[in-house]
């Protein structure tokens, strides 16, 4: 952290699944697959972050 050293960041994601579930439990999980903001639709016209990086410091 604020420093303008070059390295690797490292992160742990843990992702848990339910071995079983309710009814209830299912159709919301399949009412949730079906909204758009749970659908990655990465796109060219997405900057990542280096991109982003360079537009900033123009």
């Amino acid at each position: 952290m604020q420093s303008y050293g070059k390295g690797d960041q490292l992160i742990h994601v843990n992702v848990w699944t339910p071995k079983k579930l309710s009814d209830s439990d299912r159709a919301l999980l399949e009412k949730m697959r079906d909204l758009p903001n749970f659908k990655p639709q990465p796109g060219k016209s997405e900057k990542g972050f280096f991109e982003k990086m360079k537009d900033y410091f123009k």
